[in-house]
Parts: structure tokens; C-alpha cells; sequence
């Protein structure tokens, strides 16, 4: 029993430190097929909130997530980029005045369990603004992920904030 447990645990520890090409087509074929297709932020989960704990929107809480060609959630690697808008009514061009711009970087183990909900698979962002809750309107809220493989992913959430006290920030995953 040893003498067939051997082999197969030499065979373990050797693929352990394979050497992989980037160049290789059927590794680029596989990095397509995990990475993902579209990002989607979740608009019922989306919202103003408080960091300060006041109830005043003093930031906003995304929830994204990252689905492969089968519509399925995947882990997702690269920079985020996220922008507020106000929104600019009876126009061609709804982006009006920017509001924030926020960068976040996941390209560790640490980032994305930081960012990850391992159980619903989403992202959770927690996004602070810097200059103020926020004044009742409309706004709009676009995610782009920038990937290592260049390309670029992009969803925006319209949405209406009525004012009022809003739920702090939700406890970390």
C-alpha cells in the first residue's frame, strides 16, 4: 500500500511549484474562462450610509458583484474604480457635477477576503465621502474593474436619495 501512496505524493509535491507560462494558449484560455464578464452593482443592497453613525450619509455602502460567461459569481482581481455623480436631468449626458472618486486595489489574498463575502460571494465596498453626507437628490454611482488581463468592466446604478437618517455601516464579513 505504501509503494502506490509514494508515487502519487512525489506527483503532489511536484505540481505544487509547476511552472506556468503566460504565454501558453491553453492557460490564457483558462484565465478567460475564470475571469469575469460582467460586474453588476446589487441595486436593492446599494445605499447611503453612515460611517459616523449619526444617521447622516456621510457614504455609501456597494455591493457588486462579479459573473463569468454563465452568468455564475467568480472571484474578481484588479482595480475598482468607482465615481458619484450627481444626476444631470433632461440632458443626453446624466453625469453631472462628480461628487467622489474611490480606488480600490484587490490583488492580494488579503484584499479580497477584506472585500469578499464568502457567503453570498459578493463584494462588499465601503465608500466614504469626503466632503459631506450627502443633500437629498439624484444620483449616479458607476463601478469599473480594470483587470490584469486589460480588460475593463463597467455598471452604473441610478439612484434617489430622499434625505433622512440612514443605517450605519454594516459589520464586517
Amino acid at each position: 500500500m505504501a509503494a502506490c501512496l509514494g508515487p502519487l505524493w512525489v506527483c503532489a509535491c511536484q505540481t505544487e511549484h509547476a511552472n506556468v507560462q503566460l504565454d501558453d494558449p491553453e492557460l490564457a484560455a483558462f484565465v478567460r474562462l475564470m475571469m469575469p464578464k460582467q460586474i453588476e452593482i446589487q441595486r436593492y443592497l446599494t445605499k447611503p450610509v453612515s460611517f459616523a453613525g449619526d444617521g447622516n450619509a456621510d457614504g455609501i455602502e456597494v455591493i457588486l458583484a462579479a459573473l463569468d460567461s454563465y452568468g455564475l459569481p467568480v472571484k474578481a482581481v484588479g482595480t475598482f474604480h468607482f465615481e458619484l455623480h450627481r444626476m444631470r436631468m433632461a440632458s443626453g449626458d446624466r453625469l453631472g457635477e462628480r461628487i467622489a472618486f474611490w480606488k480600490v486595489e484587490i490583488n492580494s489574498d488579503e484584499t479580497l477576503r477584506e472585500y469578499r463575502d464568502r457567503y453570498s460571494r459578493w463584494y462588499v465596498f465601503p465608500l466614504q465621502l469626503d466632503r459631506g453626507p450627502l443633500t437629498p437628490g439624484r444620483y449616479i454611482l458607476t463601478a469599473r474593474l480594470l483587470s490584469p488581463t486589460g480588460e475593463t468592466l463597467f455598471h452604473d446604478y441610478r439612484f434617489h436619495h430622499e434625505g433622512g437618517s440612514v443605517p450605519g455601516v454594516s459589520p464586517t464579513y
